[in-house]
């Protein structure tokens, strides 16, 4: 069943149907003002952080589905009828309306045609502003002259959500209202520096700012009472609940169409009129949205594909991209399943997001990596959720705002936590990204960048990295297995004082990322170093971790394996098995075995499942994880942010065939027929898919803001397709389907184009005989010139 189908051209998911079991969701705004906007138009607008500066109010989880939004209703007022022009929420028959919705990078689209009138609500947020745009046209498509009203309509939040959600004595009373020359302004006793304002190009008939007023208190978004009765009441209020709403009552000639701009935005009454005045000329509008265009252009020309398989090309060529750098800008929080009741960074994850995408937003990705080098402590382990002013010496104490959800620790008056709280995987993957920056960019200098640490001191960049490996080589068990700590990456996986092979794993992986830099630096003695640490890690995953035919999940603190061929649940592990291969630690042999295990045990037509068997005895020494119901999340779910890994080992073995067999599963893309079954939505990987042991086995759940979309997009553009920079040269190491004939790729590096097409005469799944640049054989494809281009062929 489809709901919709990708429009590649214009890089839009277009929605035809919109009675969508779940929420299909798009997010607005390129820097720090976002908006987390439905298919319905219901949502939420924020600035900086969805927990501590929120603009408009959501009620998470909701019935009806996406409660309140960013709406605007019609009425015909010879018919006395309404309707909006999102089918939610007065929601018309779908067999008397029609409608259509087209989400876009950073701008969704919703359109409507009901009773001969024809109407569009186009929304962004304009790069440089702190405003969202709803630029509205209204077109007359009768033969006659039609009366109609316009009413737009926002309802405002309490800036901190948590008080919004859970103090109304300071929600309901710390916050007021006032109007002046069309604009709005809600203002907060709280917190004078926080004002919201909504505006309008047109002179409004009238308005509403509290919110029971123009909706009725036994009404709901559907049938608000001010558009049924067409009457506003011009109400401000210190205190109670505040909306912005207008109306505009016009007329259409047949095929006469209006246009109108609602603006909401950041910002006191002055700032209102401001960009009422900017955006009250059309053209204005029009331009910033071509600079919307633009930005995002130059993003994806940065790398783009062209293969046989279309679901791939246009989940590389734009929405993979699209949400890798939407998780790299707004972080984990602000989503319809994350709705700011956190604030901050995690740490594993926005390591991850950061390496994923340098070659598209280098400035943000470096910005993400220091702001991670200044939450790393002088022992070399990642605070695994902190916000990022706290710790950056450039900005001015008094404008440091802790988030409430962070709290010192009483006996230490510091929000830096012990090792109780510490998770022994999150530091080792910013080893990785700060390397991938550097190969992307050519940066070497920014090894040696002097950044502090969270206690304070400074250090540089290469020697932030050397304690976290360093912290990893002391935090071992008695085996040589690096310490499970709180957690390594599965967060239920709650080992205590056991031992991860995990982390082991990739504390040998990000050693290798070292020891490369450290011979790029000529740092002769770290080579030796960290070769010598990085033998031993080995030594100790080989004679430890594997189990016959694959590699344990790690050891419980009385010394019991998890995952051997003894046990009836939680035998086979896909991250063990995948980071034994990817990290390079597992010998040929072994990693040939652990990727059939992961093959035989954990592979579906949906993906591959993070365990299986499922558990289900309750066993605390192995985790909460022995706690989740069967087929969710990390127990026995197709967990997707582990998926890719899966896909690189595969490459990395030269199993073209295998790595887009499990590619193409996870695919959201491939799944847009199968909508019934899956329900989120196809443009965007989910946390996770229900398990083969779940009910409801095959859907997805948890879209946008997860580490799945960084490394889908890392896997498959830098291994499955193998195209991935070093430090002197660009790698192109293909691992393909054997059917392919080859591909064609454009990839932009350090300011070079190289349009680079792979041949596959022989219909192998990996390996390169020949390369060519510019027609001439070359045995390595070194940087060109900035702003030049080569041509570079591939024959496999």
């Amino acid at each position: 069943m489809q709901y919709g189908y990708f429009d590649d051209k214009n890089r839009e998911y277009v929605i035809t149907r919109p009675d969508i079991p779940v929420s299909w969701t798009n997010y607005l705004g390129c820097e720090k003002t976002g908006t987390v906007i439905s298919h319905n138009a219901g949502g939420y607008m924020f600035h900086d952080s969805a927990e501590n500066h929120r603009i408009t109010r959501f009620r998470a989880n909701g019935v009806p589905l996406d409660r309140p939004g960013h709406y605007v209703y019609l009425r015909d007022n010879d018919l006395k009828d309404y309707w909006s022009i999102s089918w939610q929420p007065v929601g018309k028959s779908l067999a008397k309306a029609k409608y259509e919705v087209r989400h876009g990078l950073s701008y969704s689209i919703f359109k409507c045609s009901y009773k001969g009138i024809k109407a569009e609500q186009k929304l962004f947020i304009p790069i440089g502003e702190k405003v969202e745009l709803w630029d509205i046209k209204v077109k007359n498509n009768s033969k006659k002259e039609r009366s109609i009203s316009l009413f737009p309509y926002c309802e405002f939040s309490f800036n901190l959500i948590e008080i919004d959600n859970q103090n109304l004595q300071m929600s309901l009373y710390s916050q007021g209202s006032r109007e002046e020359d069309g604009v709005i302004e809600i203002d907060n006793f709280y917190d004078p520096d926080m004002y919201h304002f909504i505006t309008t190009s047109f002179d409004a008939d009238g308005f509403d700012s509290v919110r029971d007023k123009f909706i009725g208190v036994y009404n709901t978004e559907t049938n608000p009472q001010g558009v049924i009765d067409n009457i506003m009441h011009n109400s401000v209020e210190l205190g109670g609940n505040h909306c912005g709403a207008f109306k505009k009552a016009f007329t259409l000639k047949p095929n006469e169409e209006k246009r109108f701009i609602v603006m909401l935005g950041v910002g006191s009454l002055e700032e209102g009129k401001r960009v009422k005045a900017k955006y009250s000329d059309f053209n204005k509008v029009d331009e910033d949205f071509k600079q919307i265009k633009k930005f995002w252009k130059a993003k994806y020309s940065k790398l783009q594909i062209d293969t046989p398989n279309k679901e791939m090309n246009t989940m590389i060529n734009t929405w993979n991209l699209y949400q890798s750098e939407t998780n790299v800008n707004f972080s984990r929080f602000s989503s319809f399943i994350e709705v700011g009741g956190r604030t901050g960074l995690g740490y594993r994850d926005t390591a991850q997001d950061a390496m994923c995408i340098p070659h598209s937003a280098p400035v943000r990705c470096r910005e993400r990596i220091e702001e991670l080098l200044r939450g790393l402590t002088e022992q070399g382990y990642g605070l695994h959720l902190f916000e990022p002013d706290l710790f950056n010496p450039n900005i001015p104490k008094k404008e440091k705002r802790p988030s409430p959800t962070v709290k010192p620790e009483p006996e230490k008056g510091s929000l830096i936590h012990g090792l109780k709280d510490t998770c022994s995987d999150d530091a080792l993957w910013l080893v990785a990204s700060v390397c991938e920056y550097v190969k992307e960019t050519g940066d070497l200098k920014f090894f040696d960048k002097k950044i502090n640490y969270a206690e304070g001191s400074v250090d540089s960049v290469y020697d932030h990295l050397k304690r976290i490996l360093d912290f990893s080589a002391k935090q071992v068990g008695e085996s040589g297995i690096c310490k499970g700590l709180r957690a390594d990456w599965n967060d239920c996986l709650n080992l205590g004082g056991g031992e991860s092979a995990l982390t082991s794993f990739l504390h040998y992986w990000a050693t290798s990322y070292f020891i490369e830099a450290a011979k790029k630096l000529n740092r002769v003695d770290d080579v030796e170093k960290y070769t010598n640490l990085r033998d031993k890690i080995k030594e100790a995953c080989e004679r430890v971790l594997w189990d016959k035919d694959w590699y344990i999940r790690g050891i419980t603190k009385s010394g019991k394996k998890i995952g051997t061929s003894q046990d009836i649940e939680g035998k086979v592990h896909l991250e063990s098995n995948a980071w034994a291969v990817l990290s390079g630690a597992a010998s040929r042999e072994r990693a040939e075995k652990a990727i059939d295990a992961i093959d035989t045990y954990l592979y579906s037509e949906y993906g591959i499942h993070l365990n299986a068997p499922s558990f289900g005895t309750p066993n605390d020494e192995i985790g909460f994880v022995t706690r989740v119901y069967k087929g969710i999340k990390e127990n026995g779910a197709i967990f997707s942010h582990p998926n890719p890994w899966a896909w690189a080992a595969a490459a990395l073995l030269g199993q073209g065939d295998r790595a887009m067999k499990y590619y193409n599963a996870l695919c959201p893309a491939k799944q847009n027929d199968k909508i019934e079954i899956r329900e989120s939505e196809p443009y965007s990987y989910c946390q996770f898919i229900m398990g083969r042991d779940h009910s409801a086995y095959g859907r997805a759940r948890h879209p946008w803001l997860t580490g799945s979309a960084g490394w889908a997009y890392y896997s498959a553009t830098r291994y499955m397709l193998g195209v991935r920079p070093d430090y002197d040269e660009l790698i192109i190491s293909p691992a393909i389907p054997h059917d392919w004939d080859g591909f064609k790729m454009t990839r932009v590096w350090r300011g070079g184009k190289y349009e680079i097409e792979v041949k596959n005469p022989n219909h192998k799944q990996a390996g390169v005989s020949e390369i060519f640049v510019n027609g001439e054989k070359v045995d390595k494809i070194t940087p060109i010139k900035k702003g030049s281009k080569c041509k570079v062929e591939v024959i496999m």
